[in-house]
């Protein structure tokens, strides 16, 4: 049995290449994933960091705090070899080009010294106040090279300019952020302050006199082998949550896989039902049959797996390669766990997608290989149809159930669960939808159009269950699109109006060109004495844990004065009052979420200080990605003051404040003037561009599912040789049945594109629902995305159907004719 059904395989290779194909993008898009989050890991955790410090004493919060009194306390302890203070400051590059050079600049300077952080890669070690050392890939980044004029933007606003003497690579402790300036050590604290980062200290056993020897308990102090170790734990988690991310995508891509594997079988059991029926006339039991198909099946998937795995290494590897920056260090790992899950998954997917056509083969009775027509039994669909009504009907009814205002945790997840149970039961009713919607799209084509209309939309009611499961295949990478779409133009939509609620039209607004910084100390100063600017409001945008009644959870917090939060900014107000004076004031989906009402108290934890006790004394609707609670900044941490994010400023004239900031700020790369539309635009844009990285990852299971639909075809014409015959033995022309096919494909390609678009826009409304607090009508219809998806079905309609069509065209008229 198993050499009969090896040998069948090796003989009807083409019927099984487009499977083949699914099988590979699937195990690829695993494995690529695997090599990927293992490299990553190896890079972050790699070889390069420094194991010689022992004992570290570092500033609990982001401000340096360390002062010469405390390095000369450490240094003088029994059995210390070494101390040295590290400095760690903002230091902001600006490029060749008079641009902020890109990457975190709060730590970015720092002071050269004779430790084994730097290695002098080109030049030397700065030795003046003239004198400057860059990190090689941000000088590579800033086009600047030795001999350059670098320009610097201090913490405090002063600009240095300096000669770029020397390029180095550093060589971090755990986590740190690695410098990319270095100044010389006889300037640095003039430049950089007097405070040091952390106190690095070289001897053994020095963990308990460090600590007993430090004024403040609140310093941290580490061994070098605990940063080690939580650097390398760090890596990991960020690895696995890469990994985790990305092979959300790859299940999609091996489901629409399995769709198209189980397709291929079905068809394929189908037109070998009298070999089936053969081999049980000749002796061979249902479980032979059975286990001959599931091998089949196996092999292939070994095959595709072994391309599969070749493939995603490959991938992996030249995406860490392209994705990585310029001079970074970089190292390759491939391991042997991703390897196996490669194969697992390959294996697996094949044998599980095939195995219900593995049972129809071994129901074939003997009686059957005596008919030239030989069908195996139709399979009822009452029991798919049943659990698709029913799950539809309760996902429905969940939805409208939670469709109120301020969801609870528990509401929005049992609200996303609803809409997942609706999406499974429109492919459970698959079926029964494309008979239903192709039927009489049939009937009226029938009558006012050609044969070649006719014959194909006849073809695709033919086996309602065959359509379905190959448009299925579309339906889930387009769905998946289009809710996503749904969801990020829903978002754009709200983050705009949150924004405009919040900021008026007249303000200017101020911010890091950096992105991820906070501004330079002194522009809250320089803003609040520029001529015309009447009012000014600071926003102070962080995470913090917040805990309530109710338990604990991390939310967004900004820190602002009271009196800007009410006469320069405009919080839509929904109860309470905005007197930051009284209490906080917390976004209404905020609210809900952690279980608060108006009086209710909360204490706001930020890192390495005392909770900060509340009472909530106002709620207004602002949206994810905005701060979520407002709070009075004299209540925070007095480190926090200074991490000021945003500045808005307005007058009696808007156009002169605008005016006179501009010219305040001309020579400041580091700082951007803008108005409210341009923070919406740059705040859209950011989530456009992550939008645009998962369609790219969908289109992995879009490409699998093009294949599939171009080996039903090929399948179709290869069952249908005979009937292909009989029409060109009757008078078909070559063209008309290429046009068959062809319009065939474009048939299924619409229907499955058409109703992915419709699931994908409904799962969309129910996202955004869920995830933003929206009511299910207030969603943003993907316009564009929709009309772009209807073309591409239309054009992968045409084009999938090119090869079988040019087949079925040249099908022989006499062999046809003779094909049983």
């Amino acid at each position: 049995m198993l050499r009969a059904m090896l040998r069948d395989l090796r003989a009807h290779t083409g019927r099984m290449a487009m499977t083949l194909v699914a099988i590979v993008l699937g195990v690829a898009f695993v494995v690529a994933t695997w090599v990927l989050s293992d490299s990553t890991a190896a890079s972050l955790a790699g070889e390069g960091g420094r194991s010689t410090v022992d004992v570290v004493a570092q500033s609990p919060t982001n401000e340096a705090v360390l002062t010469e009194d405390d390095l000369a306390r450490l240094s003088r302890l029994p059995g210390v070899r070494r101390a040295t203070g590290i400095l760690a400051a903002r230091a902001s590059l600006i490029g060749a080009d008079g641009k902020l050079v890109a990457g975190a600049q709060d730590h970015a300077g720092t002071a050269w010294d004779d430790t084994d952080r730097f290695t002098i890669l080109d030049g030397r070690p700065p030795t003046s106040a003239d004198e400057v050392a860059l990190s090689q890939a941000v000088a590579a980044s800033a086009n600047l090279r030795l001999g350059s004029r670098a320009r610097v933007i201090l913490g405090d606003g002063r600009e240095v300019e300096a000669h770029v003497v020397g390029l180095f690579d550093y060589r971090m402790l755990g986590m740190e952020t690695a410098p990319s300036v270095a100044f010389a050590p006889t300037t640095a604290h003039e430049y950089l302050g007097n405070e040091y980062d952390r106190i690095e200290l070289h001897g053994p056993g020095l963990a308990p006199q460090v600590r007993a020897a430090l004024p403040d308990p609140a310093i941290a102090v580490h061994t070098g082998a605990e940063l080690t170790a939580k650097a390398h734990d760090e890596a990991a988690s960020a690895a696995e949550s890469t990994r985790e991310s990305l092979l959300a995508f790859a299940v999609v891509a091996l489901l629409v896989g399995m769709f198209v594997i189980a397709n291929t079988f079905t068809m394929l059991v189908t037109q070998r039902v009298r070999q089936f029926a053969l081999l049980r006339a000749v002796g061979a039991t249902r479980r032979q049959v059975r286990r001959a198909v599931v091998l089949e099946a196996g092999a292939l998937g070994v095959v595709g797996a072994t391309i599969g795995v070749a493939v995603g290494i490959a991938l992996g590897l030249l995406g860490m390669w392209a994705f990585t920056p310029d001079g970074e260090p970089v190292t390759y790992s491939v391991s042997p766990q991703g390897i196996l899950v490669g194969y697992a998954v390959g294996i697996g997917v094949t044998v599980a997608a095939a195995y219900g056509s593995a049972r129809r083969a071994a129901e074939a009775p003997p009686v059957a290989a005596l008919r030239t027509d030989a069908t195996p039994p139709r399979r009822t669909t009452v029991a798919r149809t049943t659990a698709g009504a029913v799950l539809l009907v309760a996902g429905a009814a969940t939805v409208a159930s939670t469709a109120g205002p301020n969801l609870s945790t528990t509401e929005r997840v049992v609200c996303m669960g609803a809409g997942v149970a609706g999406w499974l039961a429109v492919l459970l009713l698959a079926p029964v939808l494309a008979h239903a919607a192709l039927t009489p799209l049939s009937r009226l084509l029938s009558r006012r159009r050609g044969p070649a209309v006719r014959l194909a939309t006849r073809n695709a009611v033919r086996d309602p269950r065959r359509t379905a499961a190959t448009s299925s295949a579309l339906l889930v990478g387009l769905a998946l699109v289009c809710a996503f779409a749904t969801l990020g133009e829903t978002m754009v939509s709200t983050l705009g109006g949150a924004v405009r609620n919040m900021v008026p039209p007249s303000a200017t607004i101020l911010r890091s060109a950096s992105g991820v910084d906070p501004l330079s100390t002194d522009v809250l100063d320089r803003v609040r004495a520029t001529p015309g600017v009447t009012g000014v409001a600071a926003d102070r945008y962080t995470l913090v844990t917040v805990s309530t009644a109710g338990g604990t959870a991390a939310s967004s917090i900004s820190a602002t004065e009271p009196a800007g939060f009410t006469t320069v900014l405009t919080p839509k107000l929904v109860e309470g009052n905005a007197d930051l004076h009284r209490g906080v004031v917390v976004d209404t989906d905020q609210a809900a979420v952690l279980g608060l009402q108006l009086g209710d108290d909360l204490a706001i934890k930020f890192p390495n200080s005392r909770p900060v006790h509340q009472r909530v004394t106002g709620l207004i609707d602002t949206v994810e990605g905005q701060p979520l609670i407002y709070v009075d900044v004299a209540e925070t941490p007095n480190w926090f003051h200074g991490n000021v994010t945003s500045i808005y400023a307005t007058g009696a004239t808007p156009s002169a404040v605008r005016q006179a900031l501009d010219s305040e700020f001309r020579n400041r790369p580091d700082v951007v003037v803008t108005d409210r539309e341009g923070v919406i635009a740059t705040e859209t844009a950011d989530f456009q561009l992550l939008l645009s990285a998962m369609y790219a990852m969908f289109g992995a299971a879009i490409a699998i599912a093009i294949f599939g639909v171009i080996n039903t075809l090929a399948l179709s014409v290869m069952e249908r040789t005979r009937e292909l015959g009989l029409l060109r033995a009757i008078g078909a022309p070559r063209h008309l049945i290429r046009r068959t096919v062809r319009t065939e494909s474009i048939v299924i390609c619409t229907y499955g594109g058409a109703l992915g678009i419709v699931v994908g826009t409904l799962f969309g409304a129910v996202m955004q629902h869920a995830m933003l607090g929206n009511p299910l009508q207030v969603t943003e219809i993907p316009t564009t995305t929709i009309a772009t998806a209807l073309l591409g079905m239309l054009t992968v309609g045409a084009l999938s159907a090119l090869w079988p069509a040019h087949r079925a065209a040249r099908t022989n008229i006499l062999t046809a004719i003779q094909t049983e």
